[in-house]
Order: C-alpha cells, then structure tokens, then sequence
C-alpha cells in the first residue's frame, strides 16, 4: 500500500500542465516548511484477547506530538490547487487507560501519514486564506511494547502490529505574505485514523496469547510554516 503514493503523486504532477493554463508569469507552485502540533483525540474500544486472560476496561490513549511539516502545493486552475503534505514521521506513545491507566506507557510506534488535498484558494486584504478536503494515509513501523505491559499480563516479551489506515482529512489556513515569493502561514488539519493493534505476549504456561485493541486517534494538527512561491 505505501508504494502506491509515489507514482500516484508522480501520475498528478505529470498530468497537471495539461489543466487550465495560469499565466506563465504567475507562480504556480508554493512549498511550505514549519512546526507542526500533534493534539490526538483518542476513542479506545476494550482491549479483546482469549477468555480469561484480558481484564476488562483496558483501554489505550495517544499522547501528544509534534513534527517538522512539509507541504507542496501545485495551483491547477483559478483558485484551485492541489496540495501534498508529509511530516517527519514521529514516535507516538501509547498510555494505558480504564483499568490499564496504572501502567503508563504501554507502547510506541513510529506514525507515517502523508495526506493528499484538493484546496480552493481566496484573496482577503492581502492575505490567503483556503479550505481544503483529502484523504490520509496512515501506516506504522518501529512498533514496541513496553515492559510494563509485559509484566502486567505476567508474560517474558511482546510484540505489536498496527493496522494501516485510510481516512478523510481536513484543512483550513491562512498565508500572510511577507515578501516577494515569501509567506508565513497558519494552518489547522483535522485527520481521521483509525487503527488496530494486535499484540502477541509469551506467557509461560500459556505461550503466545493474542490480543487486539481498536484504537481512533483522530488528531488535530496546528502548524506553522514558512513559504516560498516559484
């Protein structure tokens, strides 16, 4: 599935001079560097495993993040542009919760979620403000169990899987032009994810028990960015 967004993003830069021309003199691409704050909001459903080796109410939470934001924007026609965004992929924490808030730390894994966007563009008293609508795709690696959660289903090691996701996204911003080329801007990105962690522990008498943990992460996303137009 990750391979898929190379040549999808190759296929649209491709394809895109043969849209509605702009005028040669006009810039048509922008990229934006900056800061972005990760803010999850986290549904957790009961963690399931084998009959009589799962409490219940144990639940997960994401903690906040935040990353280096990278984004490309490439105007199609009129006020439409098409917008690519990434981010260094961070290390997310994952905290016990319901019954499992004790532990803390339960886990981490390192979050890939680039996104795709179709914006529409406006012009305010010098400034830029757009709205835009895609879809994300979420994939995980680096995934860890800590020895905390280990100890507290009395196993000797675990290891952990999360389902990659595809969900809706949502962006509105503003670019405040500060010199010829040059812009800052503010934006806020809402994300939908939603993911499955299956985790497997070896526990003596018992061997690999299995158990899994639906998990909506759905974070907000504040960034700060600077701009260059060409």
């Amino acid at each position: 599935m990750k391979s898929m967004f190379a040549p999808a993003l190759a296929a649209s830069l491709i394809l895109l001079p043969t849209c509605a021309s702009a005028s040669q003199s006009e810039p048509r691409n922008a990229v934006r560097i900056g800061y972005a704050d990760i803010q999850f909001n986290t549904d957790s459903a009961d963690m399931t495993g084998p009959p009589g080796t799962t409490p219940d109410h144990i639940r997960s939470v994401v903690r906040d993040s935040g990353t280096l934001a990278l984004v490309y924007e490439r105007n199609l026609a009129g006020p439409w542009s098409l917008v690519f965004q990434v981010g260094a992929p961070p290390v997310i924490d994952f905290d016990g919760a319901g019954a499992a808030a004790p532990l803390g730390k339960v886990g981490s894994a390192r979050a890939w979620f680039p996104a795709m966007l179709l914006a529409y563009n406006f012009e305010v008293l010098g400034v830029a403000p757009y709205v835009a609508l895609g879809v994300n795709y979420t994939w995980f690696s680096e995934e860890k169990m800590t020895h905390a959660y280990t100890t507290a289903f009395g196993g000797t090691s675990s290891t952990s899987r999360l389902d990659d996701s595809w969900g809706a996204v949502a962006k509105v911003g503003v670019d405040i032009p500060v010199a010829e080329h040059w812009s800052v801007g503010f934006a806020y990105t809402r994300y939908w994810i939603d993911t499955t962690a299956s985790i497997k522990t070896q526990t003596p008498g018992l061997g690999a028990v299995k158990r899994k943990i639906d998990i909506e992460a759905d974070p907000d996303v504040y960034s700060l960015t600077v701009g260059y137009r060409f």
